[in-house]
């Protein structure tokens, strides 16, 4: 009778394996931990965002009641709020309350400065019934914008928000 042997299967791992698993995962997780605990680029994208949407909204307002409609900045206090032509913040239409922002209140945004809003010399910008932009109190017969922007920062990221002259193009840059 011959008897044949088999190999045998493997059943655990060998110390080189298991070492090489070791350094694959620590090198995995000093690229991906300093990327996870570092926000500051995400936050002031966000806060731009946010900034550009509501520039956006007050426009659409604007052309779709045939009323003005403005975003006060207040870097000081890095908050902003929508207003109508009376000075009164609207109702924000998506939860309901007033459309006001407020950076320091928010636990997410406290590391958002609104560091400057210029609309010619001004914090506040407005629009027309055909979207057009304009700097400070809402008049009558005002001189067009001829510059805007919004800067944000969180740490060493900073974002402008350009609100162009006629045309109130919104861009973040």
């Amino acid at each position: 009778m011959v008897y044949e042997t088999k190999p045998m299967r493997r059943v655990g791992f060998t110390l080189i394996e298991v070492l090489m698993v070791l350094v694959i995962m620590g090198i995995a997780s000093a690229i991906v931990i300093p990327m996870i605990s570092d926000t500051s680029d995400m936050k002031a994208t966000s806060a731009a965002r946010q900034i550009a949407s509501t520039l956006l909204y007050a426009q659409t307002a604007s052309i779709s009641t045939q009323q003005k409609y403005q975003v006060v900045f207040n870097p000081s206090n890095n908050s902003y709020e929508v207003q109508d032509s009376g000075g009164n913040v609207i109702l924000d239409p998506v939860v309901g309350s007033p459309y006001q922002i407020q950076y320091l209140s928010d636990r997410r945004t406290q590391n958002v400065s609104l560091e400057t809003a210029d609309f010619d010399g001004s914090h506040t910008v407005w629009f027309d019934r055909l979207g057009a932009p304009y700097g400070g109190a809402i008049s009558e017969s005002p001189p067009p914008l001829s510059s805007g922007q919004v800067v944000v920062r969180v740490k060493n990221k900073s974002i402008t928000i350009h609100v162009e002259p006629v045309t109130g193009r919104i861009t973040v840059q």
